[in-house]
């Protein structure tokens, strides 16, 4: 059995391999990028000794930079006219080595400190340029006076440039005291000088607030953001990180509405699990109706929208788990026009999120670091206390019985219970298996090279999320190493990611194990102070479970390489292929001892089979893999007032996992932690397993054009070939058509100088969705295990095939207006999409053997609008105070879908009957939403009886539930939702806060049906059980009378389970104060003194209140929680 084990985790060997494999790659790639790069001497006289024979003249340069302290700039194209040369000098001076090599050339030579400039002789300047002319120096600095080093310097109209150093000074020789030099550097706004003779020349840069705004990142090509037609919204890092700093996910949650990131509301603050997202809407058919649990993530959820990471598509569970101190911007693609180059895969929306790159010649080292607390977050329980709990069983009748035996038995335990909590006997239950969990963060990032040649960067991460239950635990290690060269017009740049994550879910249960347990009994021995195995006879004390050795734990080793070769040919013609590698290995360990409280029912006194059964074991392992190739090349050209873009490429991309789950049962004992030592396997259960293969190939064309910066248009067209549709429907193109007007830019627009922005545009396109298996559009096949023929194993269809299967089509319609009114920023966008052919299991006659098969049906439309203002209120030198705000609207309506799943909500019908149900069915009819409430109407509790008045279809009422009365009786979708708040800064002092808002939606109430009303005496209540359900006659109250009771004139009659009814479905509102950030930054002159760049502090808090309409229990498998975190940034 132990060899078993091996073979099924051997495969970790070869993901090692090409683990290594790659590492080695790289290194090679790095290695020939350090002997190609022009490396630093010691002296401007110091003496060189060099021997060539026929190379190039770029390569004796190449020597003469390693032996001396001098960097060479030099025109690549007029060094290479120079063709092969000699040379042999031993211990000559630098200069004198230069005269006699580049006289005979033709060339001539000036020193500039430690910077050779090598220029022809004869020259725009004249025939002694190269020895005449003007020395310039002088120092850049920021608006707070800091020094700004990697500042590229330029001559106007000319090659002839350098950079500042580390401290902002910049030195050069000029060939005439006339002209103007141009500052430029990411971030800020470029600012050109007039030389004017002058010999020294100092500069200001003025941060730009809107650069990264300035053009859309959409993954695969840059656009201009004043002349672009999508429907975008760009988040940069110092938004991101205001708005939170524990995963991107949660940041966004605080940023823009139209991601919708849902609490959820059963697995709470678990750091093991993600909520389920949406944008713009629901247009598929969900498969969860919870957050999405990380055990292999292999398949997305079919609303969840595509994550892009630096040009290649990655999971949910990636973009959580990366540090967020590499990502430079994210960006959500909307509408057609923005989101069609992606084709099938867009329909849901794009989250493309763009990784930091090392710009100018900036060498640092940045250190950040969190200390993290998570505080449970139990204001939504209500439960009773020991002595409300015995009163509300006293009315139950719990303790009364007709037979005078039970009777005497039932009140003595009545008696003692009594007394114990006279005593002071009051477990608090819920705060048993909950803690204070203090995680950390630390991140330390070193950034080295030049912007012209080499450039790196190293980072190296840890994160460890303590979560609020005992146990829970999610590690993340991380490392990445991004390699940019730059070689005349060919640009290399290599990112490999490495990451290790090791996740613990809590040994203690589910949360909702602690909810349901008495007040009244006993946690621990009062004497001994041990967990005691039973909280009374026979009721197994959960907290148990934990003290036996109970493991639940997850893991995954992924390794990401994303290569990238950029080919500039002219100033307007740049070609782009890259590669991304991707390898994934999980593995997951769930072992349950024999003593655990899961067989509590299996006693000394029950069949030895049975005894031999306790204790269970699962394994999961699975690996998958992701390749792709893509090569796109973006042509841009300006002629007079015309501009004209135009792109096109092609990609190729193979995607596999496989998985695979053994279960086995009966250990020995409670330490046996290991699948090796069990018994058997699981009864009626053998080895399980999934495979896929996913390949596809695609082809994007678009353009755009604009005259004069005041009218444009865009097109895009992405036509994909995918192996999940059908033989029938391999191919599907996306397609988009944008225009736009920038109506400030008119002559007669009267309002320029108040004026700065006013877009209006307008997009139609078509994109789709292929979030579903790889095996839907096929037949499938399974084994006869359990037979064969002559040495022969049998096979039998498990699945029909679909050939005509193809991709979720949605058609989207988007009209924009963006505008920049004084201080006022405004965003406006009003939307419809249109989705059709959705992927659904539709009913097949039973005599075919089956009774669904996979088919496209139906058209579901989602529209609304989406509103953002900001407002500067102040803005002067070092302070600023902006407020803003936010508002979307969402409504989702099924078209076209009833008649093809008539037989789909006649088994909702069926599920609706069922008087053990109390959950209302979902249901899909034309006019409605697809998150419509489906339950009976009621007319409340009759005063005379505590008896539910239910509403039929007729108007009539009645005593008795009717599966056929279903009605339309909520909508879950929430019509209204938001954000405000406000940043203020003031001489690097800080403070950002986030509301969050939602409204116009109802809520099925299960706390009131689970703990009010359908309760288990035997277990602990919601306080509204005792004060408000009916009692007596004439009482008016909200929830039927407390125990079993007959009907009036029906013996035989007596109360069922409450069913699902209009009663429950509450109107929402809530409002949360999501994200508090509080930051200074130290003072230039005392960074002075410490020889930092930057240093910053800053406390954050995170979902610290909430205000609802609605009083449910919230986290039933994990409870929720706010976070305060204390962070350090500090820049070398």
């Amino acid at each position: 059995m132990k060899k078993n084990r091996i073979g099924i985790r051997s495969d970790g060997w070869i993901f090692v391999r090409k683990c290594v494999l790659m590492m080695k790659f790289v290194f090679i790639f790095m290695m020939c990028c350090l002997f190609q790069i022009q490396a630093a001497v010691y002296s401007q006289q110091a003496k060189v000794s060099v021997e060539f024979r026929n190379v190039s003249l770029e390569k004796v340069f190449q020597e003469l930079e390693r032996q001396s302290n001098c960097s060479f700039l030099y025109n690549h194209r007029v060094v290479e006219a120079r063709g092969k040369v000699s040379i042999q000098v031993v211990d000559k001076e630098l200069s004198q080595v230069l005269d006699e090599l580049l006289t005979k050339l033709g060339l001539g030579f000036t020193f500039d400190d430690n910077l050779v400039i090598i220029k022809e002789r004869t020259s725009m300047w004249g025939k002694d340029s190269v020895q005449k002319g003007l020395r310039i120096v002088g120092r850049v600095v920021d608006e707070k006076k800091q020094a700004m080093p990697g500042v590229t310097v330029k001559l106007t109209g000319t090659t002839l440039g350098t950079a500042t150093d580390s401290k902002g000074i910049f030195s050069m020789m000029l060939p005439l005291a006339k002209g103007a030099l141009e500052f430029s550097f990411v971030g800020y706004k470029p600012k050109e000088v007039t030389i004017g003779g002058r010999t020294k020349i100092d500069v200001v840069l003025e941060e730009d607030v809107k650069d990264v705004d300035e053009v859309v990142v959409t993954g695969i090509f840059t656009r201009k953001a004043s002349s672009y037609t999508g429907a975008v919204v760009t988040m940069t890092a110092k938004d991101i990180m205001r708005a939170g700093n524990q995963n991107l996910f949660q940041s966004l949650k605080n940023l823009d509405p139209s991601l919708f990131i849902m609490d959820n509301l059963e697995m709470g603050s678990n750091p093991n699990a993600i909520p389920e997202m949406k944008m713009r809407g629901i247009s598929s058919f969900p498969l969860e109706e919870t957050g999405v649990r990380l055990k292999g993530n292999y398949k997305n959820s079919p609303n969840q929208p595509l994550f892009m990471l630096d040009g290649f598509e990655v999971t949910a569970e990636r973009v959580m788990d990366m540090d967020m101190n590499r990502i430079e911007s994210v960006t959500l693609l909307k509408d057609a026009s923005a989101k069609a180059i992606y084709g099938s895969k867009a329909a849901n929306g794009v989250v493309v999120i763009t990784t930091k790159r090392l710009a100018g010649n900036e060498q640092r080292v940045t250190y950040t670091g969190s200390v993290d607390i998570q505080m449970p977050d139990l204001s939504s329980y209500n439960l009773c206390n020991a002595e409300e709990k015995l009163e509300a069983e006293r009315i139950d009748g719990i303790y009364d019985d007709a037979n005078f035996l039970l009777y005497t038995q039932k009140q003595m335990l009545y008696q003692q219970r009594k007394q114990l909590v006279a005593a002071g006997l009051n477990t608090y239950w819920l705060s048993k298996p909950l803690r204070t969990g203090v995680g950390h963060k630390h991140n330390l990032s070193v950034e080295l090279g030049d912007a012209e040649t080499l450039r790196v960067v190293m980072s190296v991460s840890y994160n460890q999320v303590i979560g609020v239950m005992k146990g829970a635990d999610r590690r993340n290690i991380s490392g990445s190493l991004d390699l940019s060269y730059r070689r005349n017009d060919l640009i290399f740049n290599n990112t490999m990611t490495v990451n290790s994550n090791k996740s613990y879910d809590s040994p203690y249960g589910t949360f909702s194990d602690y909810a349901k347990m008495n007040p009244y009994w006993r946690a621990k021995d009062p004497e001994t102070g041990q967990v005691v195995r039973w909280a009374e006879d026979r009721i197994p004390n959960p907290m148990y479970d934990a003290e036996i050795g109970t493991l639940r734990q997850e893991s995954y080793s992924d390794f990401l390489n994303n290569f990238q070769v950029e080919w500039r040919l002219w100033n307007s013609l740049i070609l782009r292929g890259r590669v991304m590698l991707s390898f994934k290995r999980n593995n997951g360990d769930e072992f349950l001892p024999a003593a655990h409280s899961s067989f509590a029912s299996i006693t000394k006194d029950s069949p030895v089979e049975e005894q031999l059964r306790k204790g269970s074991y699962r394994l999961d392992n699975g690996k998958s893999s992701n390749v792709s190739v893509d090569l796109h090349g973006n042509y841009a050209t300006a002629i007079g007032k015309h501009s004209i873009l135009a792109m096109g490429g092609f990609g190729i991309s193979e995607y596999s996992y496989e998985a695979y789950v053994h279960r086995a049962e009966g250990f020995p004992n409670s330490q046996s932690a290991d699948i090796t030592f069990a018994r058997q396997y699981a009864l009626d259960s053998r080895p399980e397993g999934a495979s896929s293969l996913r390949r596809e190939i695609n082809f994007v064309l678009g353009g755009g054009y604009s005259y004069d910066d005041r009218y444009f248009v865009d097109f895009n067209v992405q036509t994909s070939a995918s192996s999940l549709y059908g033989n029938d429907n391999r191919w599907a193109t996306g397609w988009s058509v944008g225009i736009g007007w920038n109506l400030h830019n008119e002559h007669f627009f009267p309002w320029k100088d108040l004026v700065r922005q006013f877009k209006v545009r307008g997009s139609i396109g078509l994109t789709g969705n292929q979030n579903f298996d790889t095996n839907e559009a096929v037949a499938t096949y399974e084994y006869y295990t359990n037979a064969n023929y002559l040495g022969m194993t049998g096979s039998y269809l498990g699945r029909l095939a679909n050939p005509a299967l193809k991709w979720e089509q949605k058609k989207d319609y988007n009209v924009g207006v963006d505008a920049t009114i004084h201080r006022a920023t405004l965003r406006f966008d009003l939307y419809r999409a249109d989705t059709e052919n959705m992927l659904t299991g539709v009913s097949v006659p039973t005599s075919t053997g089956f009774t669904t098969v996979k088919d496209n049906l139906g058209l579901v439309r989602n529209s609304g609008i989406e509103a953002y203002l900001s407002y500067g209120v102040l803005q002067q030198n070092r302070t600023f105070l902006t407020i803003f705000g936010s508002l979307v609207t969402t409504k989702n309506k099924i078209i076209r879908l009833s008649e093809s799943m008539r037989t789909f909500n006649e088994l909702r019908d069926k599920m609706a009957s069922d008087k053990g149900n109390n959950r209302p069915v979902l249901k899909y009819v034309d006019g409605e939403s697809m998150e419509t409430i489906w339950a009976v109407r009621s007319a409340g509790i009759d005063p005379m009886t505590g008896q539910e008045l239910y509403i039929r279809q007729d108007g009539s009422l009645t005593y008795t539930y009717y599966e056929s009365d279903l009605y339309p009786v909520g909508n879950s979708l929430p019509k209204y939702r938001g954000n405000f708040g406000f940043t203020f800064e003031h001489n690097g002092f800080g403070i950002s806060t986030t509301f969050r808002y939602q409204a116009g939606y109802q809520y099925y109430n299960k706390t009131l049906i689970d703990r009010v009303e359908n309760v288990d005496m035997n277990y602990n209540v919601d306080k509204r059980a005792l004060y408000g359900r009916w009692k007596e006659p004439g009482q008016v109250t909200p929830f039927k009378r407390l125990g079993s009771f007959q009907y009036d004139g029906d013996p035989l009659a007596h109360q069922e389970m409450t069913r699902a009814t209009s009663r429950f479905v509450q109107d929402a509102k809530e409002v949360t104060w999501g994200t508090l950030n509080v930051y200074y930054d130290l003072q230039p002159d005392l960074l002075k003194h410490l020889r930092m760049k930057q240093l910053r502090v800053s406390c954050y808090m995170e979902e610290i209140a909430k205000i609802s309409s609605i009083k449910a229990e919230r986290g039933f498998d994990y409870p929720f929680a706010r976070t305060i975190s204390f962070s350090l940034i500090g820049t070398f």
